[in-house]
């Protein structure tokens, strides 16, 4: 049985971009609700060094930044 991160709810996020959250810092929903997908993936590309994130990445992303919000609203 594996123990899944709470961001895996959301469409396309899998454990290596929960990996990439957790290096600039972000680890919980309340971490995304004043953000972007478009800052989020920049921020992972400058911490990371290279371009670790392409459109689909930035797809997903807005996946979790909506998943937040919405969990925030409730």
């Amino acid at each position: 049985m594996t123990n899944k991160h709470p961001f895996e709810e959301a469409h396309s996020i899998g454990p290596k971009m929960v990996k990439y959250l957790k290096a600039i810092g972000v680890t919980e929903f309340d971490d995304l609700i004043e953000t972007d997908a478009n800052e989020l993936a920049l921020r992972i590309n400058v911490e990371l060094g290279g371009n670790h994130m392409n459109a689909l990445g930035v797809r997903a992303l807005e996946n979790l930044v909506t998943l937040a919000k919405e969990k925030a609203a409730k």
